[in-house]
């Protein structure tokens, strides 16, 4: 039996819809699939939680959609809300306190409780800081309003109320330059927010090393060709995992068709059902197109008994399902450990580095010399705006003020202009293309295989400089 204490408080439903209208003999439905179902430590259902729940299903999300995110394993943003009222529901149940009955002292004890967590990897350090607790702090503080409306107290979180909280108004400047005011509770018992740590870009070296391990590690074909099917995708799209493990064989072949490829991509953090072009190169393609066909296929045929292919490129060898992105983050933790890699390496450096590369080519490409003729560049011209939201997945230029800076760090020691962004991406995919064949032959490789494997490399990569060229001069003109 799962213990009290550690029990996850909610689950995510699959397939769901939720009672809208009865009209002229009509049912209307709202879905509602993979909403956030939450439950007390002790199992049992939790109304008012659940209540909470179908608000946010109502509540206005990014770009203006109605209710907020729902999708991923864990539930998207909704899953995030419930996460973090997860953690006052527990401490109201091991308190005996209930929700309504909470007072403003109990509210800042708990907070305090929160600051008190020890991180499970080092007692030394604090589990959360100080803008976590602030996060977390604000999820509650919105929730417990909703308690206290669904009692009759509108104002049992307010400025004089039992729980007292002000409203503050900061204001923020979207890529159009319309400034947009945003309103959030603060309470007294909340710390100075601190600046936000961002995971570093992975290294290149680090990023040859995961390769190279690849190799080295004693697993089945199918594995190694996964492993760097998955590599090549993290450094080659920007993708986040969750993005990457949505890509069906369908998107892969599809873009390989294609006379300019582009990969199609789940955009997350922007909506239901949003996606992105991404430019890739017949080289990458080739790669991931043979792993569908001489493996995965294998494995579906042998080991997927539930029903017809569902299409997702990465599935697990010994159950033919699609991997989940916790996978994804094992996969990469794997093969850090075998590479010997001493500092972080994960999944999401890699679009850290591919963000920042990709900014490296285009300041390079239009001659930029600050960051500030890029930020102008993405206010000024639609068009730029458009491309590096299709290569990125952003929404505001403020989402990619860190890749600027640490785009112009890299530069510094940098003089030479770039013509072409796709041209030296391909370039770049030719020569790490190369590097692993040569490993690959150090390590056994039959010679005649890598003559062939060679020739189509090289047959791929003038294809990818013909597209570069006429990609190239349109991109040109639109500025």
């Amino acid at each position: 039996m799962t213990d009290i204490a550690s029990r996850q408080l909610y689950s995510t439903l699959g397939e769901f819809s939720i009672f809208d209208y009865f009209s002229v003999d009509r049912l209307g439905t709202r879905d509602a699939s993979n909403m956030p179902f939450m439950i007390w430590p002790n199992g049992s259902p939790c109304l008012i939680g659940n209540l909470y729940m179908l608000s946010l299903r109502d509540r206005s999300g990014r770009g203006g959609r109605q209710g907020l995110s729902r999708r991923g394993r864990k539930g998207g943003t909704m899953g995030d809300y419930a996460t973090k009222i997860s953690q006052l529901l527990r401490l109201c149940y091991k308190n005996k306190i209930d929700l309504i009955e909470l007072s403003d002292q109990n509210f800042s004890a708990f907070i305090e409780e929160l600051r008190k967590e020890k991180s499970p990897r080092n007692a030394a350090q604090p589990k959360k800081t100080e803008t976590s607790i602030l996060n977390v702090g604000r999820v509650w503080l919105d929730f417990l309003g909703f308690v206290g409306r669904f009692h009759g107290d509108k104002n049992f979180v307010s400025a004089e109320g039992t729980i007292r909280a002000k409203e503050q108004t900061y204001t923020f400047v979207t890529q159009t330059g319309k400034k947009i005011k945003r309103s959030f509770l603060h309470h007294h018992s909340f710390g100075q927010k601190t600046r936000t740590h961002r995971r570093n870009p992975i290294s290149a070296e680090n990023i040859k090393k995961l390769k190279k391990a690849v190799n080295a590690i004693d697993s089945s074909t199918f594995v190694k060709q996964r492993r760097h099917c998955l590599l090549d995708l993290l450094q080659n799209t920007g993708a986040r995992r969750t993005e990457v493990g949505n890509i069906t064989t369908n998107d892969i072949l599809d873009a390989f068709r294609m006379e300019q490829p582009l990969l199609r991509l789940e955009t997350l953090k922007r909506g239901d059902r949003n996606e992105r072009y991404i430019p890739v190169t017949k080289m990458l393609l080739h790669d991931i197109k043979n792993h569908i066909i001489n493996l995965r296929q294998k494995v579906i045929k042998n080991r997927y008994k539930s029903g017809p292919d569902h299409n997702f490129l990465f599935i697990s060898e010994t159950t033919g399902k699609k991997i989940s992105s916790d996978t994804i983050t094992n996969e990469i933790s794997i093969l850090r450990k075998a590479a010997d890699i001493s500092e972080q390496a994960c999944a999401h450096m890699f679009r850290h580095a591919f963000i920042t590369n990709l900014f490296i080519l285009l300041i390079q490409r239009h001659q930029m010399s600050t960051k500030d003729d890029f930020q102008r560049a993405l206010l000024d011209s639609h068009t730029f705006m458009v491309e590096v939201t299709q290569w990125t997945g952003h929404i505001e230029p403020s989402s990619i003020e860190g890749y600027i800076n640490l785009a112009f760090q890299s530069l510094a020691s940098y003089s030479t202009t770039i013509t072409s962004v796709h041209l030296v991406r391909a370039m770049q995919i030719f020569d790490a293309k190369q590097a692993e064949l040569i490993i690959s032959l150090e390590q056994g490789m039959p010679i005649k295989q890598y003559k062939l494997e060679i020739q189509t490399l090289i047959q791929l990569r003038d294809e990818d400089f013909d597209i570069a060229r006429k990609v190239e001069p349109l991109a040109k003109h639109t500025y």
